[in-house]
């Protein structure tokens, strides 16, 4: 539907109707895709994976894979990096060599961000794409390098869980560390170093994912998904919901309702 080409990365907005398929195939750079509507399965060397609303997923370049989007008509963004643009990044990342995915979370929030700016591709939209596509790989390489050095401390999983768990209740890092059992300086130091981000903004995050939700699903008030979703309020959630996204709330639901 739309397409564009930059700082070496080309951004392609897709929508794929319910029952049709692309065969096997591959790309010359790796990809990252953003998927935004419907659900749909594709085939890979790992096997099958179920790809739903809010998941982001990386394939290296080269890699054999097709998709059927039997369940629905489907829409996502995919952005392929050059394979000049993969080198500058190698040698601080190899994510882009991996074959993974993401269900949710800041992670995914970020490749929203992309697509809202992808959309909007006013003058400072490019400069926008291009740093957010580099905190993109940035979060996932520490989020997948996680993965790979396995679960790290109970406590510091417990934490991350219980903040998923309830995104909109008002516990404070001292809260948190009692519940899991640590010295408040050990937990925001660990997050830290385990997720790239404070305690606070990795829950800003996971707060704005849920309010996106709300906005697009839901004829809510903008005064109670604000304080579903844990913000002080309305002048609050509007603020970081802007900051985050770069749309006010009610524009970002009057552009999801019209798509």
């Amino acid at each position: 539907m739309r397409r564009a080409t930059i700082a070496g990365f080309t951004l392609s907005e897709g929508v794929h109707a319910s029952g049709s398929r692309l065969p096997w195939h591959t790309h010359e750079g790796p990809t990252i895709c953003v998927v935004l509507e419907g659900a749909f399965i594709e085939e890979t060397s790992a096997g099958p994976l179920l790809c739903t609303p809010s998941m982001l997923k990386v394939m290296p370049a080269g890699e054999p894979h097709c998709d059927r989007f039997d369940r629905g008509d489907t829409r996502g963004l995919l952005i392929e990096a050059h394979p000049s643009r993969a080198e500058t990044i190698h040698p601080y990342s190899d994510l882009l060599d991996e074959l993974v995915s993401f269900d949710g979370g800041p992670i995914a929030a970020i490749g929203r961000r992309v697509f809202h700016e992808f959309v909007r591709m006013d003058a400072a939209a490019p400069l926008a794409i291009e740093g957010l596509l580099l905190e993109l790989v940035t979060w996932g390489t520490r989020e997948h390098d996680l993965r790979r050095a396995g679960p790290g401390p109970a406590w510091l999983a417990r934490a991350r869980e219980i903040l998923h768990e309830d995104p909109a209740a008002h516990s404070s890092l001292g809260n948190l560390a009692r519940e899991v059992g640590v010295h408040p300086v050990t937990l925001a130091r660990g997050f830290r170093r385990a997720y790239g981000c404070s305690v606070g903004d990795y829950l800003r995050r996971l707060r704005i994912v849920e309010a996106a939700r709300q906005l697009q699903d839901s004829d809510l008030p903008l005064a109670e998904i604000a304080v579903a979703a844990g913000f002080a309020d309305q002048s609050h959630f509007s603020n970081v919901f802007k900051r985050h996204t770069g749309f006010s709330p009610s524009t970002y639901r009057r552009w999801a309702r019209a798509r």
